[in-house]
């Protein structure tokens, strides 16, 4: 009896399919975020052994279906057999980063001909392409991107407060690059490796150092499925909401008829007259029967006599299912309150970083987020959507306080620690501590550009490999 090994192009296949699965295995919910640092391996290793750009992108593009596919299986759920289209639209991203690799390896030697040259790609376009298909691209998503596989890693986590999540994703990227060149140059590996101990180290001191500094605001975040304002006004008036000096409605918390925002506002001020709570109280407008009308998703935030502070209207409409008829809000504002400069965030608003850039630029002394997450995801969708909130509290420096139509509800910290959460299906009163304190981090300040700039660096360098490759020796 002979064994039959696999051809050197299915071993390619082979190789990419693990990647995948281990890239898989690192985010929520199986939270085994060390194996993000080495699953990009097995693929740096294939794109070093293709023998040509379109096995490349093959190799990369196999590799980010089995991630896609397995981790947002359940798109199915939502858009039903067109979840696929999604799957495979992902996993062209990460073929295009492959190609680009594979621009850097002489393909008669499998070598890689500069170190440094597909290290430095590896990490920019990690980072240019995330930052391109969540916020420049027209399909903007960010769900999965690289750094979110490091959220239960506080310390290496806290690198998010300089370079943002798009630049530990770049920096998981270069440390897989670098371990891919191990047999032939391990001093990169090393230099990475060190600087990234480092990183965590420094994040380690940075949590350690923490503390619940700047004015208490014991807050109430409202999860209730029912889309009523009866059933959320029963509950911002219990015990537990009542001790509250900021309550948080869910998003779509009830419907508004068109035409008649001041009405519902004057029956809401009259059903809460008897609280002494600022309140984030989440309303939509849908268009009439006739189709007249535009959709509006917008929050007013009600002073403890239930005077209008402010409104603000969702910046991010989701794509396929608010986009065609929401638009998006042009001018986001933070809203005075007597609790703090409050800035809101809608749900989607929450999974990109220029929402709560511009809240931090205008002051914003904590972030209020009425957010749906129906009972019809299945806990994995919300686990990992969950999962996206401390981000960007450590980007901001601010509080996060989350109410979910049927969870997670969170209060988190500036350091990413989630203080208080409820789970899904569950319809009640979160109550917990936030603080209301001046926000601001290296990232909001400027390091925020990595996104823009590894953008430019990378199809900068991606057209020079082009070239060269083209030309040949």
């Amino acid at each position: 009896m002979t064994l039959a090994f696999p051809s050197p192009e299915r071993r390619l296949y082979l190789l990419s399919i693990a990647s995948g699965a281990l890239l898989t295995l690192s985010f929520p919910p199986f939270f085994l975020w060390p194996l993000a640092w080495i699953a990009l391996v097995p693929l740096y290793l294939a794109i070093q052994r293709c023998d040509n750009l379109r096995q490349a992108a093959n190799v990369g593009g196999v590799a980010g279906l089995v991630f896609y596919s397995s981790s947002l299986w359940w798109l199915i759920r939502l858009f039903g057999p067109l979840a696929a289209a999604f799957w495979c639209l992902f996993a062209l991203w990460l073929a295009l980063h492959a190609v680009i690799l594979w621009t850097c390896v002489e393909t008669r030697t499998r070598t890689v001909a500069s170190p440094a040259l597909w290290i430095g790609l590896a990490a920019a376009t990690t980072v240019g392409i995330e930052y391109f298909r969540a916020e420049v691209w027209w399909l903007h998503c960010s769900w999965m991107s690289l750094g979110y596989s490091q959220a239960t890693a506080l310390p290496i986590f806290q690198s998010c407060a300089l370079w943002g999540l798009y630049g530990l994703s770049g920096a998981i990227a270069a440390v897989n690059a670098s371990a891919a060149l191990l047999p032939s140059a391990p001093k990169p590996a090393g230099a990475a490796l060190a600087f990234m101990f480092a990183v965590a180290a420094w994040g380690g001191s940075r949590v350690a150092a923490f503390r619940d500094d700047g004015d208490k605001v014991p807050s109430a975040a409202l999860q209730n499925e029912d889309a009523s304002m009866e059933a959320l006004v029963r509950l911002s008036l219990t015990p537990e909401a009542r001790s509250s000096r900021l309550i948080v409605w869910p998003e779509y918390g009830f419907d508004v008829l068109p035409g008649q925002h001041d009405a519902f506002r004057g029956l809401l001020a009259d059903r809460l007259r008897t609280l002494r709570s600022v309140v984030v109280a989440a309303a939509v407008v849908l268009p009439d029967d006739s189709g007249r009308g535009k959709m509006q998703n917008f929050a007013w935030v009600l002073s403890p006599d239930k005077r209008l502070l402010g409104r603000y209207d969702k910046l991010h409409p989701i794509p396929f299912v608010e986009s065609h008829q929401l638009p998006p809000n042009p001018t986001p504002r933070v809203v005075e309150t007597p609790v703090g400069a409050i800035g809101v965030q809608i749900c989607y608003d929450l999974d990109f970083q220029d929402g709560t850039r511009k809240m931090v630029r205008q002051g914003a002394k904590l972030l209020a987020v009425p957010n749906m997450d129906p009972t019809s995801w299945p806990r994995w969708q919300h686990v990992q959507h969950s999962w996206m909130s401390p981000a960007r509290a450590v980007e901001s420096g601010l509080w996060i306080v989350r109410a979910a139509s049927s969870g997670f509800s969170q209060i988190v910290d500036p350091v990413g620690r989630i203080r208080a959460s409820m789970p899904p299906e569950k319809t009640g009163v979160l109550a917990g501590d936030a603080y209301a304190r001046p926000g601001g981090t290296v990232f909001s300040s400027g390091g925020w550009l990595i996104g823009p700039l590894c953008l430019l660096l990378g199809a900068v360098g991606a057209v020079i490999q082009f070239v060269k490759k083209r030309a040949g020796p």
